[in-house]
């Protein structure tokens, strides 16, 4: 119990409800430079704040994962007909939780659950403890928890209309009390969700009957005293919807939650301001910056102190950097990691560079650090003390030319190990002062992903911590240097960057041992480690992007959003906002009382799906979906590249990362490449921006054709599926023609679609739900599909079945060379969790395997390109498609090259198909 003369306070937030409203509150054509979306972010944490300035004794954020839950597995529609996410919504998710971690609030997620059920248990618990409770939402379901010191606040419109919610305020609104809302909710169904509840029964006479039979449960034992005729066959005949119903609208108050009522909650109002800033939201940073903790010395100090019993040397003086550069001559291998001023490797600049040999040993070099001495002046190599050659004025620090000279053999030698966290990094920005770091590499950080890929995030202080406990490690954000590594203390500066080398070097004695026990040094050191060189070069040389072409296709794209738009105007008779989902709702259904085709919460829903579906039959629709292709089409890519574009290279550098999916895929970022239409003709348009940018050059792209259902016939053996591709036959038409019982010459293009759909499905572990609305039919017919499906494959289903017992067996997967993927929930009771973890166990294995051989084509087409002497630029790596810039003169010979790689990467059953296209663009290419 809470001690205390007054009621202590708890805040309990629903945080995909308020991040939903703040979404919709806020035009999503907010973005800071970076490109990022941030309506929801800022009305998230506009919200928020405000929340956080009552100081409440205990607050707590609850969010929805996207496995199903419990509802989920006992009724398979319960939600069914949500309208998926706005697509600039799920992006901004992550950096609304970084901020709530920021504010040192905690988050509450768990598999099988919802939000309303953590937040349910909280508010219980909370209750008993003696708190006064406060649940922020904009879902009435949580009104049931409504109790003497349970309230809820709700938003109606938007985050600024705010309702609270008390018992009195409920039996205001409804009638009744809060706990009669479950079996409110019960009788009349809900159909936002999807819960059925009785036919024919809504809210009036809902909230009648339970006036009079006060529940569900009474109501129904008494059902046949109902008067009416047809109400009364209704509550003797639907009892078990009813009962359905009440299972799927009850909110849990008892999940197993671990909870501390007592923690200390104060914001880490440095980090909030440099998440305000990044999110470029100057009206917090300015209302909020009076926050700002100037004594962080304190907090570096304590970790200071802990660093010092560490053998962390600055090089201040000649005899110090010349034994540092014997023994990096000497040495077999050598952790280092550059401090820069910036994170973009086109603008950093060196502030110094640490490095680590042996144990708990570690040096500092500064070079441009632009602070007064903190301690003893370090001096320039080959300046002597008094000289006058040193400016007073600026800290003496190591001449970075003399110094980088002395370091351009150690670094180029092919002989020495290089160890570093996220190397591609600080190779790129040696890259810069004509060092090119050469293999072999040790990337820690790539190590660690490989290890568990799942985890998410692989920064340094977070598995330094993690594998070597080495929780002193100072934070970047505690330097107080205003994201400018040369204002740090160069005393500070050594300790920092001493601590970051002499713990890469730690995990690389770790992570070594590891990768060898868990049989995936070959995954390591034959495929990630070679495909940095690969990743370098391609970020180096980047991609052309015709401005002017864009700059005329937005003209276009603005033009035809104009017609469009008078067009629209004129079938509804009125002009309104289009891109306003609530007054489109009203124009096509109550003023053209188009057809309802399904809800959401904020009413009947004007999504893409429902377009597609009205299209056939109205105009309007057509011309809706038409107008969002542009619109998308022109904010996404064709506004966006141009802005991205360097203006030293006149190219774009996107970012191609190692260690974000878990199955080994490569994404990129700034831009994500891997997000440009393929298949439609707006996003050719696109593609045709992507030129050569010299004359006498051409673009050539090379796919692999169907590689995850190739690499399945591999995998899973089955004589039909491997025939079918040695053959040389189309797949989903020799698919088709079993499952429709038809000669493959009568498989028409709906029935070659339909067996597409299966095919794929299947390496996703595809349920008969699922597919039957991919391809909206019933659910038996799917069923029928699948079942036909495994009766012409039966290798395919030995090898799902097989893939899952083993993964019960060991708690993980692997592909082909090895890669493992851990499935912790492969086991778990939940039956949500356990569904998840085998659909994950079928699908890994295929991708993974896929995602390898592509990576080994790139590494075997980048070490032929150079042993050959060619001039071919490897541009771009999207999905299973490689881009290349090659002078017309070599087109032939890298065309060959290409070929050979790309279908001897990897040896399977089935042979590989490359489709190689040569164009003067991406899109002709194709």
């Amino acid at each position: 119990m809470v001690k205390s003369l007054y009621n202590p306070k708890a805040i309990l937030i629903d945080g995909n409800s308020l991040a939903y409203r703040a979404f919709y509150a806020l035009p999503d054509t907010m973005k800071n430079s970076e490109g990022i979306v941030t309506n929801a972010i800022y009305g998230f944490t506009s919200m928020i704040l405000k929340l956080v300035e009552e100081k409440p004794d205990y607050i707590a954020v609850a969010f929805d994962r996207k496995e199903p839950t419990f509802r989920h597995i006992k009724y398979k529609e319960y939600k069914g007909t949500r309208d998926k996410a706005p697509p600039t919504l799920h992006p901004q998710f992550p950096y609304i939780k970084e901020l709530v971690e920021d504010l040192n609030i905690p988050i509450y997620e768990l598999v099988g659950f919802e939000a309303d059920d953590l937040i349910g248990t909280l508010a219980k618990k909370a209750e008993k403890e003696g708190f006064e409770v406060e649940i922020v939402t904009g879902d009435s379901d949580a009104l049931q928890l409504v109790t003497e010191k349970i309230k809820v606040m709700t938003t109606r419109k938007g985050i600024s209309d705010i309702v609270i919610y008390d018992e009195k305020a409920v039996e205001e609104r409804y009638g009744l009390k809060p706990n009669q809302l479950i079996d409110f909710k019960a009788l009349k169904g809900d159909t936002s969700d999807n819960v059925p509840g009785m036919p024919g029964i809504g809210d009036k006479t809902a909230a009648e009957l339970l006036k009079k039979y006060h529940t569900l449960d009474n109501l129904l034992a008494h059902a046949k005293d109902i008067e009416k005729p047809k109400l009364r066959e209704t509550l003797l005949n639907e009892q078990e919807k009813a009962h359905l119903s009440k299972m799927l609208v009850t909110i849990i108050t008892d999940v197993p939650l671990e909870t501390d009522f007592t923690s200390t909650q104060t914001p880490d109002w440095e980090k909030v301001i440099k998440f305000f800033e990044r999110m470029e939201f100057k009206t917090l940073i300015n209302k909020y910056k009076e926050h700002q903790t100037p004594n962080l010395f304190d907090k570096v100090e304590t970790k200071r102190k802990e660093i010092s019993k560490f053998n962390f040397k600055l090089i201040d003086n000649d005899n110090h950097y010349q034994n540092l550069i014997h023994k990096l001559k000497e040495c077999e291998s050598f952790a280092f990691d550059t401090e820069t001023d910036s994170l973009n490797t086109f603008k950093a600049n060196l502030i110094g560079i640490s490095f680590s040999i042996d144990e708990s040993e570690a040096f500092y070099l500064p070079f441009g650090h632009k602070v007064e001495p903190a301690s003893e002046p370090c001096l320039p190599v080959g300046t002597a003390r008094g000289s006058k050659s040193i400016n007073r004025g600026v800290q003496p620090q190591v001449n970075i030319k003399m110094a980088l000279t002395a370091l351009k053999p150690i670094f180029e030698d092919k002989t020495k190990l290089k160890i570093g966290h996220n190397l591609k990094y600080d190779v790129e920005v040696m890259k810069k002062y004509d060092i090119e770091v050469s293999s072999p590499y040790f990337d820690t950080m790539v190590a660690a992903y490989l290890i568990d890929p799942t985890i998410g995030r692989y920064s340094l202080k977070k598995v330094g911590a993690q594998y070597l406990g080495r929780t002193e490690m100072i934070n970047f954000d505690e330097l107080g240097s205003e994201g400018n590594f040369a204002t740090v203390p160069i005393d500070v500066a050594k300790d920092y960057a001493c601590s970051d080398a002499d713990v890469t070097r730690g995990l690389k004695e770790v992570f070594e041992k590891t990768l060898k026990s868990e049989n995936m040094e070959d995954v390591f050191n034959k495929i990630e480690m070679p495909l940095l060189d690969v990743l370098i070069k391609m970020e180096e040389t980047g991609v052309f992007i015709d401005a002017k072409y864009l700059k005329k296709l937005s003209q276009e794209i603005e033009l035809a959003m104009k017609d469009l738009e008078r067009h629209i105007f004129a079938i509804c008779g009125e002009v309104f906002n289009l891109n306003s989902p609530k007054q489109l709702a009203v124009v096509l259904f109550e003023k053209l009382k188009l057809p309802i085709i399904k809800k959401t919460k904020t009413g009947a829903s004007t999504d893409a799906e429902v377009l597609e579906e009205l299209s056939g039959q109205f105009e309007i629709a057509e011309k809706l979906l038409e107008y969002r292709g542009l619109n998308k089409l022109k904010s996404t890519y064709v506004d966006t590249l141009p802005e991205l574009i360097n203006k030293e290279t006149g190219r774009v550098h996107a970012n191609f990362n190692q260690t974000i999916t878990a199955t080994g895929r490569l994404s990129s970022s700034n831009p994500n490449m891997q997000n440009i239409p393929v298949k439609s003709e707006l996003g050719k348009r696109v593609r045709e921006a992507f030129v050569p940018q010299n004359k006498g050059y051409k673009i050539i792209a090379a796919d692999y054709s169907q590689i995850e259902l190739r690499v399945l016939a591999h995998l899973s053996q089955d004589e039909k599926f491997i025939e079918a591709f040695k053959l040389d036959e189309d797949i989903h038409t020799a698919t088709a023609a079993d499952i429709f019982n038809v000669p493959l010459d009568k498989v028409t293009k709906e029935m070659r679609s339909s067996a597409k759909t299966v095919n794929f499905g299947i390496i996703y572990g595809i349920s008969g739900f699922g597919l039957a609305k991919s391809l909206k039919i019933k659910r038996t017919e799917a069923e029928q599909f699948i079942e036909k499906y495994f009766k012409r494959y039966p290798g395919i289903k030995a090898f799902i079945e097989k893939t899952i017992k083993d993964a019960k067996d060991t708690g993980f997967v692997t592909t082909m060379l090895g890669r493992k993927r851990p499935l912790p929930d492969i086991n778990s009771p939940n039956q949500g969790m356990r569904g998840f973890a085998e659909r994950t166990a079928i699908n890994t294995p295929v991708q993974g395997t896929a995602a390898d051989m592509i990576k080994l084509a790139m590494v075997n087409i980048h070490r032929k390109c150079q042993m050959s002497s060619v001039k071919c630029q490897m541009i771009l790596q999207v999905h299973d498609e490689l881009v290349f810039e090659v002078p017309n003169s070599e087109v032939d010979k890298v065309k060959k090259i290409i070929q050979d790689e790309m279908q001897n990467a990897l040896k399977l059953s089935v042979p590989l198909k490359i489709d190689i296209g040569v164009g003067e663009n991406w899109a002709e290419a194709k």
